[in-house]
């Protein structure tokens, strides 16, 4: 999501807490009052918040799945429209929620921070929902004149560079022509990305499921198999053509099937892939291509069912009808490409030489 001329106009925070040592649950501690920033840590918020769901998060775009009265996206509708105490209230009942959804007593206890803002040129609302696990003893993160969470805690948890374990959820309002018609399915009206800071570092999955699912009653969309594809399908066409050598093209034709095949990620990101294989010029003239063909630059889940066949297999094709293939592992090992330019009379020419790295054991 590209979070450009972002503001945050209201924060709230409320604690919560992880299963008692018997199993039962143990309510959140409401807030009742914004939390204020000074200017310096709002911009560090601000950055967190860019990190987790920007366009160059690792942030995953998801549906919402359930739209019940007592669903999160529902309450998501009416904070949008909500202000004050009616905002803490609303803000208060998503933290039940969370609270619930949270049924394993391994899972930590933290803060949960729902805030507002406004996003884009024109502007348009966004509601974020993130959960900082914090580990500390939460006797000391009272203020002990209000009985609250103390200001100087929550900046600790939440701006300070070793807090890293953090979800989020960015609720990103769509241009509607007639938002009463279209509330009906409210992925008509938000546009959902989920991230896991923790998980997406480990394992590779998105999110927890208890957080995207079970809280946020968010899920993966059906077209992940063929945004892969054709994921897939832009990125060799730009790769083939690269003005590059044959050697260099080989070898970012195994870094795609890699990246897709072997990586352990539940992910695919456009923009992470070209940050690694290219260069800053050839970075801007792949994401021009990825979008003239429809596809995000930010992050979606990988299916790759649609070419797992083709990721199988390297095929080379040359214009005399010859033809190399080789299982995907075994041509990255036991394969090179060199390109040939002029030849042994000093002629120019445009060959290319193969050595496979293994013996011949039949012909026909």
């Amino acid at each position: 999501m590209q979070l450009t001329n972002l503001h945050i106009d209201k924060i709230v925070i409320h604690q919560i807490f992880k299963k008692n040592t018997d199993g039962t649950e143990k309510l959140p501690k409401k807030s009742s009052n914004f939390i204020v920033f000074a200017p310096s840590a709002m911009e560090t918020f601000k950055i967190r918040v860019i990190d987790a769901l920007g366009s160059h998060s690792k942030a995953v775009d998801m549906v919402i799945v359930r739209q019940g009265q007592d669903d999160v996206s529902t309450a998501i509708e009416r904070l949008n429209n909500s202000e004050g105490d009616d905002f803490i209230d609303v803000s208060y009942e998503i933290a039940t929620k969370l609270s619930g959804a949270q049924v394993r007593k391994s899972i930590p206890g933290g803060i949960l921070v729902v805030f507002k803002g406004r996003y884009s040129n024109p502007e348009k609302s966004f509601i974020g929902v993130m959960k900082a696990e914090i580990h500390s003893a939460y006797e000391k993160t009272e203020n002990p004149n209000t009985n609250e969470i103390s200001l100087k805690f929550v900046e600790e948890a939440l701006l300070t560079p070793a807090t890293k374990l953090y979800k989020t959820a960015g609720f990103f309002e769509k241009t509607t022509d007639n938002r009463e018609e279209a509330v009906s399915d409210l992925n008509n009206v938000w546009h959902v990305g989920i991230s896991d800071s923790q998980i997406s570092q480990t394992d590779g999955k998105a999110a927890a499921q208890y957080f995207y699912s079970s809280f946020l009653g968010c899920g993966y969309p059906q077209s992940s198999a063929k945004t892969t594809r054709e994921f897939y399908e832009a990125t060799c066409e730009f790769l083939t053509g690269m003005d590059i050598s044959d050697e260099e093209r080989n070898d970012l034709h195994n870094a795609l099937i890699s990246y897709l095949k072997y990586e352990n990620t539940e992910v695919v990101s456009a923009t992470e892939f070209s940050d690694r294989y290219f260069d800053v010029d050839t970075r801007d003239q792949f994401a021009e291509h990825i979008e003239d063909k429809g596809l995000p630059l930010t992050a979606f889940t990988k299916d790759i069912e649609q070419i797992s066949t083709r990721l199988k297999q390297r095929k080379l094709s040359f214009s005399k009808n010859v033809k190399i293939t080789a299982p995907s592992d075994v041509f990255k090992e036991l394969i090179d490409i060199e390109s040939i330019t002029e030849n042994h009379d000093g002629e120019s020419v445009n060959w290319t030489r193969i050595t496979v790295k293994d013996r011949i054991v039949s012909q026909q």
